[in-house]
């Protein structure tokens, strides 16, 4: 087994063995990044690639403050978002008469949890959220699995924290109709 200096020095020295090894050790992690991103598994083989593209040009860069891990999911996560952000068909917008009450997210976060875990599969929730148009899609993970606050999603898109938070309600809204659909399908209603 090699250590993570070895295999970045190797790959720094453009050995295919290293370079292997990197996207060997690394590939189905990125990989599952790359697919809550991508409308599907097609797009999502491309941004990995796209990805670990990157990953080799820019290797000299990493400085080994957090792991290699850790360094290369900060530049699947980007490379993911700026696909979203080039595929856009419309813009974020804002309805400013939209009723939506967000007074409580944590609360309305841990109910959508549960009420997902009792009913579906990881496989099938994640279906459901490549379904999403891509700006839905874009907010849902970087709220939901990148744990980002709306100011941070507002600077990162350029937005403000309401459309942020406008396109989370929509895309929830989305997601919980598909979820009551499943749901009566599953027990026969």
């Amino acid at each position: 087994m090699h250590s993570e200096q070895t295999i970045i020095e190797g790959c720094l020295r453009n050995e295919k063995y290293f370079q292997e090894l990197l996207y060997s050790t690394y590939a189905s992690k990125m990989f599952g990044i790359c697919l809550r991103y991508a409308p599907d598994r097609e797009i999502a083989h491309d941004l990995l690639q796209e990805g670990f593209i990157k990953v080799f040009q820019t290797l000299h860069q990493f400085k080994g403050n957090s792991a290699l891990g850790s360094w290369m999911y900060r530049i699947f996560i980007n490379t993911s978002i700026n696909y979203v952000k080039r595929k856009l068909k419309y813009p974020f917008e804002v309805i400013h008469n939209e009723n939506i009450d967000l007074s409580d997210e944590k609360q309305i976060d841990e109910d959508e949890k549960n009420l997902w875990l009792d009913h579906i599969t990881p496989k099938e929730a994640l279906e459901m959220v490549q379904k999403l148009p891509e700006k839905y899609r874009l907010i849902i993970n970087l709220y939901a699995i990148e744990k980002m606050k709306h100011n941070e999603i507002a600077d990162l898109l350029n937005i403000t924290e309401g459309t942020s938070r406008s396109q989370l309600a929509r895309a929830r809204k989305i997601l919980s109709e598909e979820l009551n659909a499943k749901i009566k399908t599953k027990i026969g209603e």
